[in-house]
């Protein structure tokens, strides 16, 4: 499948790489580390609210509109998907009765689902409710971030009985299995609502206060095992250091979006464990290949040589983050460990060599970067440093994010740099990552190459997880060899808790998921 300007609106571009909405901008680094200390005598209880303290809470509700973390985070307990991931990570069934039956020509998808599985209102789940939620995110006019994925792919979606729904592709799109693991099914008559959601999960939407709280509360006909929570509570704590305050003092028990500079102050709290996951949350370079001196792949690889990777990881994230190469973090099926092109440190020599081959003599640029984002502008400022060492000059233009994005849909800037997560919607694949290499995009500014067109189209299309991480793998070192996507590093999603909490599943976590309806409170 490939992505035109034909077919793919501004916002739902905008959806796919996470620059619409609300939402923690989070990334990926190779391995998992919880640390902190040990629950010790506590054992886990039965009820209790468990209160998560968050940087923002959506106005949204409905995690049919938008995909940010916020909106996810705060849905996830209350609405539940067709496919799931067991604790082993496998993907299952979980309102699906069992995999999909495809068609030889892999256009035609049949679901079954489960029996006895109801909405938190009493209504049944049937095929009606599944295929309703389907032909929404397929709408082009629906004021819905999942259309992204969705439109342009799935041509029709129609209940046959009450328990099986009858998905038509317009392409063979075997990423739609990996899809439908995330895709929220919310009951039908609250699609088209954006304050408040109805799910078949162990939770409803309670109390609100818009943008500031949502609380929600124990779903009493909940079809699988009933949470040990009565509640869940999300709130907006803006500032960081309010929110380090208030998991230190006990008023949350969770904390999101935590300062990497932060994480070895609460490593030394006996009373909190701080995760430090690789996630599918991605740092991203563009170049504007249709302006010099970016047209010359040498240069690219010149700016690419002498970036100073070690010193981003270092100053900005604390030593949290990994070595960036190609687009594809560790958390991805993109990910191409052996495509290792570039080293931590500026080589300057390589750099200027390369910057010889390409005759391009003093090179000056612009890197555009949004200035909310504190953390991107001050590596931004590191690279500046970095490539000062190899004779190039760049001068920073740090611009409010309604202009970037304006500029960047309008290509105009020599380089820009974006961070974007893209787990709660796509979780592993790279689909969203990898779309605007592909020659035919809006959003591509004059890079085409031949066997990325192949191979993208190819990891789209196949039903495989295996060839589907093949081409992907495929792609990111070729992506990273011709220097058009070089993320600087992979940052890593950081989540704390208090020890009175059992502890977050790290699988999910890898997810960018925040597995709060599965905690208990200990004492």
């Amino acid at each position: 499948m490939s992505l035109t300007s034909s077919s793919f609106s501004r916002r739902r571009f905008l959806a796919a790489i996470g620059l619409v909405g609300a939402g923690t901008a989070l990334a990926a680094c190779g391995g998992s580390d919880s640390s902190g200390g040990a629950a010790g005598n506590l054992t886990p209880q039965q009820g209790g609210n468990l209160l998560i303290g968050m940087p923002a809470v959506s106005d949204y509700l409905n995690p049919l509109v938008a995909t940010t973390s916020a909106v996810a985070w705060a849905s996830a307990p209350v609405v539940e998907s067709l496919y799931d991931y067991d604790e082993s990570m496998k993907s299952v069934p979980l309102l699906a009765a069992g995999e999909p039956e495809i068609s030889a020509d892999g256009l035609t998808w049949t679901i079954t689902l489960k029996e006895g599985v109801k909405f938190s209102n009493g209504d049944a789940l049937t095929a009606e409710h599944v295929a309703a939620v389907l032909k929404h995110v397929s709408n082009t006019k629906a004021y819905s971030d999942w259309t992204t994925y969705f439109a342009y792919s799935v041509a029709d979606a129609k209940a046959t009985d009450a328990l099986t729904v009858v998905i038509t592709l317009a392409a063979p799109y075997g990423i739609l299995r990996s899809l439908l693991n995330n895709l929220p099914i919310v009951h039908k008559d609250f699609i088209d609502k954006t304050d408040t959601t109805m799910g078949t999960g162990p939770f409803v939407v309670g109390s609100v206060a818009q943008g500031q709280k949502v609380e929600l509360t124990r779903n009493a006909g909940y079809h699988g095992e009933a949470p040990a929570l009565e509640k869940v509570t999300f709130t907006a704590i803006p500032d960081a250091a309010t929110r380090t305050v208030s998991l230190r003092s006990g008023e949350i028990h969770v904390m999101t979006d935590v300062p990497p500079d932060n994480v070895a102050l609460l490593k030394k709290e006996s009373a909190i464990n701080v995760h430090v996951v690789a996630a599918p949350i991605s740092i991203l370079s563009y170049f504007n290949a249709k302006k010099g001196p970016f047209d010359n792949v040498k240069v690219r690889q010149a700016l690419a040589h002498s970036m100073d990777r070690a010193g981003v990881n270092e100053v900005v994230y604390a030593g949290t983050a990994g070595i960036g190469q190609g687009p594809a973090g560790p958390a991805l099926e993109g990910h191409n460990p052996d495509a290792a092109l570039y080293s931590g440190t500026p080589d300057v020599d390589k750099a200027k060599a390369l910057l010889a081959e390409a005759g391009a003599g003093a090179v000056e640029f612009t890197l555009m970067v949004s200035s909310s984002s504190k953390e991107l502008t001050n590596a931004a400022q590191v690279l500046v440093e970095g490539w000062k060492q190899a004779g190039i000059t760049c001068k920073l233009d740090i611009i409010d994010g309604g202009t970037w994005i304006s500029r960047w849909m309008a290509g105009d800037y020599q380089m820009a740099m974006s961070s974007y997560s893209t787990g709660v919607s796509a979780g592993k694949t790279a689909f969203p990552l990898f779309s605007t290499y592909v020659s035919t995009n809006a959003m591509n500014y004059g890079y085409a190459n031949a066997e990325v067109d192949k191979l993208l189209g190819q990891a789209w299309a196949t039903s495989s997880d295996e060839e589907r991480t093949a081409a992907c793998k495929q792609a990111d070192a070729l992506l990273a060899a011709d220097a058009i996507a070089v993320p600087p590093v992979y940052p890593s999603l950081i989540i704390a808790q208090r020890t009175d909490v059992t502890a977050l599943d790290a699988g999910q976590l890898s997810l960018s998921r925040l597995p709060a309806a599965g905690a208990q409170l200990m004492a």
